[in-house]
């Protein structure tokens, strides 16, 4: 089944400012994200001697995923799990063109296709951690990560099962997470209606699109893990606008710009927004914000860091003055 169709039959439900994935596994918040700066982002932060710290960040917020998300049914079988199951949802929500796992006896091998990611980088930590946090929690067991071969096509993971028992780590309860996740129904554009406004494009690789840059689609833990690690966020800005300024036309005015990105944001499932603009000052308001499913607190920098870079294109001189955080309720006043 494709993307359309998930859309279709509710199985992805999308509500004003949310994404909520219903497929086969337990519900949740996902977003959708700008690819290209997530995936330089990385890059920055591993040609910067941050390896392991990334590859760590993969590995823990896929603990959680499979830990909080994934049934017990499943976890049983965790090769017909990977194969049948996450083969297809991953392939169908456009986060690789192909996957296939084998095991022998402690030895397990990964083969993938165009993945998110490595396809913009090529060769990456991250999502060395990603596997080995699902096979730590699948197989209850560490795993040692030790041969990789990765291109922005094709990737082959070779894992070893070690001996030691992986156990449980501390996480958000799934029901408070689905608490903080909820959003009431309220009027304003969605993910369906940005679709068919052609604001969004979803191609036949089942990638969705906005300008010719693909979108992620993605369970949201994974941002605020990263903030909380705080690797080079004051590069996201950076990264953000280079990106958006060779994708938004120069000629349109700032009232159109700042429209634009509340219908992103919104449309992309970070919450409902409310952008103001005064003089010298912009304040972003998102109400029902996405909560992760880490024990940590709650972090938006690197989206804070992001529009950031996205107001340059309005006014280089603008930064974060201030951040006021309350329940389900975020709002960042950006200042020259």
């Amino acid at each position: 089944m494709r993307l359309s169709e998930y859309l279709r039959k509710g199985i992805i439900e999308t509500t004003v400012g949310g994404i909520i994935n219903k497929f086969e596994i337990k519900k949740r918040r996902n977003v959708l994200f700008f690819e290209d700066i997530l995936a330089n982002y990385i890059k920055e932060c591993e040609d910067a001697g941050y390896e392991t710290e990334i590859m760590n960040v993969g590995q823990q917020w896929m603990n959680l995923g499979v830990q909080e998300v994934v049934p017990e049914i499943f976890k049983k079988t965790p090769n017909f799990f990977l194969n049948n199951v996450m083969k297809r949802v991953w392939i169908n929500l456009g986060l690789m063109d192909d996957f296939h796992i084998t095991k022998k006896d402690d030895i397990i091998v990964i083969k993938t296709k165009n993945e998110a990611l490595t396809r913009i980088i090529g060769k990456n930590e991250c999502l060395i951690g990603f596997y080995a946090g699902i096979l730590n929690t699948l197989f209850n067991s560490q795993v040692e990560c030790v041969n990789v071969f990765q291109t922005k096509e094709f990737c082959n993971y070779v894992y070893k099962i070690e001996d030691d028992f992986f156990g449980t780590i501390n996480a958000k309860e799934k029901e408070v997470y689905d608490e903080l996740n909820h959003s009431p129904e309220l009027k304003g554009i969605t993910l369906k209606d940005a679709l068919k406004a052609k604001i969004f494009r979803l191609k036949s690789n089942n990638r969705l699109y906005f300008r010719g840059k693909s979108l992620w689609y993605v369970e949201n833990t994974v941002f605020h893990i990263l903030s909380n690690r705080g690797i080079l966020l004051d590069r996201v800005s950076f990264i953000s606008y280079n990106y958006f300024k060779q994708i938004i036309k120069k000629s349109s005015s700032n009232t159109e710009k700042l429209t634009l990105l509340k219908t992103l944001l919104q449309s992309m499932g970070w919450g409902t927004v409310t952008i103001i603009n005064r003089k010298k000052k912009i304040i972003l308001e998102i109400n029902c914000i996405p909560y992760g499913l880490q024990p940590e607190r709650d972090n938006w920098t690197l989206l804070i860091n992001v529009v950031c870079g996205y107001l340059w294109l309005i006014n280089k001189e603008l930064k974060v003055e201030d951040i006021k955080e309350s329940y389900k309720k975020l709002v960042v006043t950006y200042s020259s």
